[in-house]
């Protein structure tokens, strides 16, 4: 039953990582259960597969393969849930009161120097590709190491975005952000960062400044808020009302039509108190509300900016 009068749309989640292509979209043992959110009017889930840069890149690739695999065998066995590769799917998967599933990347090492598997990739429903994630891999350096895009990660970062592929900067060290900035505006593309948080409110390498958060909302992208607490938190404790202050700190750059939520839920430890799980995203609706955030906003922060995003660049 339907508590929460708007739609969550959350841009990034591990779980398909930590079900290791066994487990289901229903469970027990992951912050995401697709069971688990109906007080919410619709539901959109950013979907991450991730690729430890300690992993070798074919590993990784395989890995990709037997999760996408599996994914499609879930599918079969979730008629209300839907994998969207298009605004339109997206759109008809709402109409008929489905739940979305849209694939992104997260670590470009599966590529492996292999320009050729972005075309399976893509074949496969992936939409959003977040090319580093940490240390060095064949696309370049991230935030915790620095440096710029590799050769090779020029090569994949133009066939990408060539494809329609989204480029996501989470992770990115500033000299990738800035190349991904000038290569999207060339290539008519927007960049988003689906889950990074506040480096005013929280001065963690992960975070955006505010002249990166205005970039991107000038681009015609999203940032989602994170749920990390070391990206939430300098001190190492954080509770939704944190969750709350970046967002408030976005909104006073403008970014009412850019801020969404990418909680990165199953990619982190623990959630800000009280939280368990995606059953608890409501509480951070009920503190926006404490906070005299109108509904219109509130609903354009749970979905309504990310649908928007969609409808204009997910073709």
């Amino acid at each position: 039953m339907t508590k929460y009068p708007v739609g969550l749309c959350d841009l990034h989640c591990d779980t398909l990582y930590k079900i290791a292509g066994q487990g289901d979209l229903c469970n027990d043992t992951c912050h995401v259960s697709f069971d688990r959110v109906d007080d919410f009017a619709y539901y959109a889930q950013v979907m991450a597969l991730w690729n430890p840069p300690t992993d070798p890149d074919d590993l990784c690739y395989e890995r990709f393969l037997k999760s996408t695999d599996h994914l499609h065998r879930l599918l079969m066995h979730h008629p209300d849930v839907s994998l969207c590769t298009s605004y339109r799917t997206l759109a008809d998967a709402a109409s008929r009161g489905k739940k979305a599933v849209i694939l992104s990347v997260e670590g470009g090492g599966l590529l492996g120097g292999d320009l050729m598997r972005l075309d399976e990739i893509y074949a496969r429903g992936v939409r959003l590709f977040t090319p580093v994630w940490g240390g060095v891999s064949c696309m370049g350096g991230a935030h915790d190491v620095g440096g710029g895009l590799s050769p090779f990660g020029i090569l994949a970062l133009k066939k990408m975005l060539s494809l329609g592929m989204i480029p996501d900067v989470s992770h990115a060290s500033k000299e990738i952000f800035y190349q991904i900035a000038a290569y999207a505006d060339m290539m008519g593309m927007p960049m988003v960062a689906t889950h990074s948080n506040s480096a005013v409110i929280c001065p963690h390498t992960r975070n955006l400044s505010d002249e990166q958060f205005r970039m991107i909302r000038d681009a015609g992208g999203v940032v989602g808020i994170s749920f990390c607490i070391p990206h939430l938190s300098e001190n190492g404790a954080a509770d939704v009302g944190t969750v709350a202050d970046h967002i408030e700190h976005y909104l006073s750059l403008d970014g009412e039509h850019t801020v969404c939520i990418g909680a990165d839920l199953d990619g982190i430890d623990a959630l800000p108190a009280p939280m368990n799980g995606i059953e608890d995203m409501g509480l951070l609706y009920e503190e926006l509300q404490r906070r005299r955030f109108s509904d219109a906003l509130i609903s354009d922060i749970f979905c309504g900016n990310a649908m928007s995003f969609w409808k204009r660049h997910l073709k």
